[in-house]
Formats: C-alpha cells, structure tokens, sequence
C-alpha cells in the first residue's frame, strides 16, 4: 500500500473514531445526569446491525454521514410514557443539558490535546528545515507521471545539499531562493551522498506562487530538525495548539457562513486550482484534507499529518458549537432564550430554521468537496 493511500485511511479512520467519542461523550454525560439513552448508531438511514444493551440499542446504519445518540425527549415529535418523563431531556435542569451538549464538542478538543501533545514528546517539534532532502517528489507537476526535475537529475531522497552553480548552501531559505528565482534555467545542484560529493544538472520547471508570478521548483522536501520535548511541556504545548486551533476555527467559521465567505465557497466550483493559492477560495473540506493527509504521508511529515488531524478535529468540534440548529451549538441558543424570556421554547419551531441551516451545509460541503476534486489546492508540503 503507498504512503499517500496509509495516510487518506488514517484521515478515514480518524474521522470515523472522532465521531463515535463525540457521541460517547454526549452519551456519558446524559447517563451521569439519569437520563435515558435510547440509541447509538454509526450513520444514519437504514439499518445495517444493531444490538442491545440494557436500555440502550448500538449499532450501525448504511449511511455513514456521521452518528448519533437519541436521549428521550429531545425528538419534540416523540411520545414519551408518562413513567419515563423525569428521565427525559427536556426534565432535567438547563445546566445540566448544557454539560451533555457541550460534552461531545469537549471530547474534540481532549483527543487534539493528546494528539498533539504524543506529536511534541514522542515524533518532536519540528524545528529549521535542513539541506538534506526528505523526499524527492516521482511526479512532474507540468506532466502527470513525468518524473519531476530533480528525479529526472538523478537526486535522491537523504541526499543533503551543499552547493548550487559554485555557491555554498548550508540553509534551506538559500536554496528555495536561488531555484524559485530560476524557473527554466539549468542550475549545478552539489550533494553529499554518504561522504561523496556528486554534482547534477537540473532544470527548475515553472510553477505559480500564491500571488500568481512565476517561480521555479526542482521538486524536493527537506528534512526537518526534530526537538523532542518532555512530556509536561509537551503537554502544555499541546494545550496552547488547541487553544490557538480554536481561535483560528471560530475566525474560519465565522468568516464561512457570511455572505462573503458563501460566495467565496460557491464560486469555488468555478476557479481554477491556481486561483484557490492565490488568494481566493482556500477551504478544504474532507476529500482536500485525506488528499493532504496522503500528501503528509508520502513527504515523510508525520508531525503535519498529526497536526493535521488535530485541526480537523478541532473545527469540527467548533463547528458543532455554532449557534445553528441543528448543531449542539443552536440547542445551547434554545437554552440561553429559555433561560432570557423565563419560558420553554416549543421545538418544533426551531425544526424550519434548522432543515434551513442544514440546507445550507450540505451545499456549502458540496462547493467545496467538488472544489476539492476538480481544483484540488497545491501540495502544500513540496
């Protein structure tokens, strides 16, 4: 199995388990508060298994478009005995259903947190890039299955650079500067293989940067400096890179759902794979990010794979606390209205608004899954 298909099952995978510890953890805390968990299911629609334990049905449906746990009464539709109306959601104390919907977001965050923090003390914080090369990239990107200028020269991954055209290199700034500035222009590329200095001929080919000008690009990742730390500052490191996922999730979001930022994802079907690095369009949705997981793979970063995860598994966990029914976020708004005019809301008003909201993202997924696919965004890690 290649490395970029190890690492689309590991973003899979991922998605897959973050979704079921979301519902376990609105599970746990609805049972802590004695209400009654009805279901847990894997997907929705039809039924593909299920079991029961005790009062609660698990199991998996055909549709595996996320999951969900049922407590009694939050379906406004549903009828409820009398008998088992004091474990029902609805009963129990605002406070208390607070702490259930906010429970499955708060799992989110506790994952990314020992994601990041196993990243930091065990694989290292990366540190500067080196000369020595991690990978050397098989594909051309002017020519599908056309190896790139570097490959085609005869360069191999661990070889370490030392020298371009008779000048020394000893950082890889240099060597992106001297090649991005020569796109086209053959250039003498001075490696180290094993204590043996080799020189190769290589022709940078014609790429476009992020402000649509010109460079050149030989097709070569460096290896970056590992600086592994220890565990209790590894493990406050990793609080902070959630803290900051945050902050950068709730500007995303936001941004997202104006009226710019749905333009902006809507006209994406229409741009060009130039156009989403170059200031517009730049949202990836689930096909984008296991594409860059692969990518992260391939290249040999599993510090980017790592963060990588835990960035898609912070938005989603922010996301979900949106003001938006149906996410747990718009049941929290319910709560605070309740709590403000002193009275219930009745549910089933709030059903419109969210068919409403969910309308709106699953086009905004659509726009961008088929951005994703048509015009994926440039590897980011080459």
């Amino acid at each position: 199995m290649s490395g970029g298909a190890i690492g689309v099952l590991l973003f899979v995978a991922t998605l897959v388990v973050m979704v079921m510890i979301h519902e376990a953890g609105h599970m746990t805390a609805a049972r802590v508060f004695g209400m009654k968990v009805e279901e847990y299911f894997f997907g929705f629609g039809p039924r593909i298994f299920s079991f029961r334990r005790g009062e609660t049905e698990y199991g998996m449906k055909a549709i595996p478009a996320g999951g969900y746990v049922k407590i009694a009464g939050m379906n406004p539709y549903q009828t409820v005995p009398e008998s088992e109306r004091s474990r029902t959601f609805g009963a129990k104390p605002a406070w208390q259903r607070a702490i259930v919907l906010v429970a499955g977001s708060a799992t989110h965050f506790v994952v990314a947190v020992i994601l990041l923090t196993f990243s930091f003390a065990v694989l290292g914080r990366p540190g500067n890039p080196t000369t020595t090369l991690q990978s050397v990239s098989a594909t051309s990107t002017q020519l599908h299955g056309v190896p790139g200028p570097a490959e085609k020269a005869g360069i191999k991954a661990g070889d370490r650079i030392v020298g371009i055209d008779g000048n020394v290199i000893s950082r890889w700034e240099d060597l992106q500067t001297y090649i991005k500035a020569r796109p086209g222009t053959p250039v003498a590329v001075k490696v180290d293989r094993g204590g043996k200095l080799l020189t190769f001929t290589v022709t940078p080919e014609q790429v476009t940067d992020a402000n649509n000008h010109p460079v050149g690009r030989i097709g070569v990742s460096p290896a970056i400096a590992q600086n592994k730390e220890s565990l209790p500052v590894a493990a406050w490191d990793g609080v902070k890179g959630v803290g900051s996922l945050i902050v950068a999730s709730v500007q995303g979001i936001v941004h997202l759902f104006s009226p710019s930022g749905i333009g902006q994802v809507l006209s994406s079907v229409t741009r060009s794979q130039a156009a989403r690095g170059s200031g517009g369009q730049s949202a990836v949705g689930l096909v984008g990010g296991a594409r860059l997981a692969g990518q992260a793979v391939e290249t040999g970063q599993s510090q980017s794979l790592v963060g990588l995860l835990a960035l898609f598994i912070v938005f989603l966990g922010v996301l979900n606390l949106a003001p938006l029914p149906p996410l747990d976020g718009g049941h929290l708004a319910v709560l605070a209205i309740e709590k403000i005019r002193g009275q219930p809301v009745d549910p089933r008003k709030v059903v419109p608004v969210a068919a409403f909201v969910l309308s709106l993202i699953v086009v905004l997924a659509v726009a961008v899954m088929y951005a994703d696919i048509v015009h994926p965004a440039a590897n980011p890690f080459q």
